[in-house]
C-alpha cells in the first residue's frame, strides 16, 4: 500500500489520539469558560498594546494597583518596581509605537486565579523576552498582580509568518478522519522559531484544529506534544478577520489531508494571501496537500497566481485514485495547478522536492518541509540582511 494512503487510512486514529492530547493541554483550564480566558488575554493585550504604543494608561488599566514587577537589574540582581513606576517608563511620545512587537503564547485559568505567557521582541536592539503574568479576579474584573521576564539570547526579528490551517477532522462523505500533518507543523515551527520568527496559525473557523500522521518515535514530534505553548497555539488558532495582513512577511499552507478542504475556497484566507504576496511583496510557500491552497489565488487583473510559475504538491501518481479518501477529495492538485497554466513538477517518492519560482515557494510531500522552509528563510533573512 502507498505510504500516503496507509496514513490517510490512519488519519481518524491519529486524530483522535490527538484530540486527547489537546484536551489534556486545556484541562486545567477546564473549570472557567472561554469568556474567561477571553477577559484574561483580553487584560494582556492591554499590557501589550500600552507597553508597543507608550499608552501608559492603557497599561496602568492591565494591572492591579498594588501589582508588582519583578525585572532584570544591572549585574543580573532582581530589580522590584511597581506599576506606577513601571508605567512611567512609557510616558514619552504617547501613541507612537516604539519597536516593541508583542505575542501572546498561553492562558491557563483556574477558578478566580489565571497565568499567562507572552513574546515581547524589541525590534530596534533586536532582544526577545518572555513574560510571565500572574493574574486574579477582582469584583469581576481581571488583573495582573505579578509580572516578570527573562530575556533570551539568539536571533530575535519583529517578522512573523502566518501559517494557514485546515479545520475539518472528517472527509466528506465518509468515515475517515482528516488532519494537518504534525510532522509539516513541527519541521515548520520549531525551524522559524529557532531563526528568530513569530508564528501564528490561522483556520478558517479558528480554534483547535484536528492534528493528524503524528509519530512520538520521532523526538522532535514528541517534544511538540508535550510543549504546552505550541499545543495551546494549535488550540487557538485565529480566524482570518482576527489577524492583519501588515504583520506578516510570508504565509505558509500547510499539508495533511484536511488541506483539500474549507481552505482554498475560503475568501478570507484568500484576501490574506493575496495582500501579503501583491500587496506587501511578501512570500507564499506551501507543502504537499497545502499546495492545494494556491490553486484559487488570483492577482488583482484576474491572473491565477500561478500561472507560469514551477510549482510543486502531491502529485496525482502517488494518490490512490480508487480509495476513499481521494474519492472525497474536491479536485486533484496536479490537475487543478496544470489548468491555472503553472508548471507543474514533481521528484521521486518519499524524497523533497522544492520548487522556488520568485516569492513562490512549494514543496512535494511531507519529507519537503525542512527544506521549504530553508528556502523561506533565505529570502527573508536576505531582506534582513541585504548584504549578505
Amino acid at each position: 500500500m502507498a505510504r500516503l494512503s496507509l496514513r490517510l487510512a490512519d488519519a481518524r486514529a491519529w486524530s483522535l489520539a490527538l484530540a486527547a492530547c489537546l484536551f489534556s493541554i486545556g484541562a486545567q483550564a477546564s473549570a472557567s469558560s472561554g469568556a474567561e480566558r477571553a477577559g484574561v488575554a483580553a487584560v494582556i493585550q492591554d499590557y501589550l498594546d500600552g507597553s508597543s504604543y507608550n499608552r501608559s494608561d492603557q497599561l496602568r488599566r492591565a494591572f492591579h494597583a498594588d501589582a508588582r514587577l519583578y525585572l532584570s537589574g544591572k549585574d543580573g540582581a532582581m530589580r522590584e518596581v511597581g506599576i506606577a513606576e513601571y508605567a512611567a517608563w512609557f510616558n514619552d511620545s504617547p501613541g507612537q509605537f516604539n519597536g516593541r512587537v508583542g505575542h501572546l503564547l498561553n492562558v491557563q485559568v483556574d477558578g478566580d486565579i489565571a497565568s499567562a505567557k507572552a513574546e515581547i521582541v524589541m525590534g530596534r536592539e533586536p532582544a526577545r523576552f518572555t513574560d510571565l503574568f500572574l493574574l486574579r479576579r477582582f469584583e469581576g474584573q481581571w488583573k495582573i498582580i505579578s509580572k516578570t521576564a527573562t530575556r533570551h539570547a539568539g536571533p530575535a526579528h519583529v517578522k512573523r509568518v502566518l501559517v494557514v490551517l485546515s479545520n475539518v477532522s472528517q472527509m466528506p462523505g465518509t468515515t475517515l478522519g482528516a488532519g494537518n500533518s504534525f510532522v509539516e507543523l513541527v519541521h515548520t515551527y520549531s525551524r522559524l522559531r529557532e531563526a528568530g520568527y513569530g508564528v501564528q496559525f490561522v483556520s478558517p473557523e479558528g480554534g483547535a484544529v484536528p492534528l493528524a500522521y503524528v509519530d512520538t518515535r520521532d523526538a522532535d514530534q514528541r517534544a511538540h506534544v508535550y510543549d504546552a505553548d505550541f499545543m495551546w497555539a494549535l488550540a487557538h488558532s485565529r480566524k482570518p478577520e482576527q489577524v492583519q495582513a501588515s504583520d506578516y512577511v510570508a504565509l505558509m499552507y500547510m499539508g495533511g489531508s484536511a488541506a483539500m478542504f474549507g481552505v482554498a475556497d475560503n475568501p478570507a484566507v484568500r484576501a490574506l494571501a493575496l495582500q501579503i504576496y501583491e500587496q506587501q511583496s511578501g512570500l507564499l510557500a506551501a507543502v504537499c496537500h497545502g499546495s492545494a491552497g494556491l490553486t484559487e489565488l488570483h492577482l488583482a487583473d484576474g491572473t491565477p497566481l500561478v500561472r507560469g510559475k514551477r510549482v510543486t504538491g502531491y502529485p496525482d501518481a502517488f494518490e490512490n485514485k480508487n480509495a476513499a479518501y481521494y474519492k472525497s477529495f474536491p479536485f486533484s492538485i496536479e490537475q487543478r495547478l496544470l489548468e491555472r497554466k503553472a508548471v507543474f513538477t514533481q521528484g521521486p517518492r518519499n524524497q523533497p522536492h522544492v520548487e522556488v519560482d520568485g516569492r513562490l515557494i512549494t514543496g512535494m510531500s511531507w519529507e519537503s518541509t525542512r527544506d521549504v522552509v530553508a528556502a523561506l528563510l533565505r529570502q527573508l533573512d536576505g531582506r534582513l540582511n541585504p548584504s549578505r
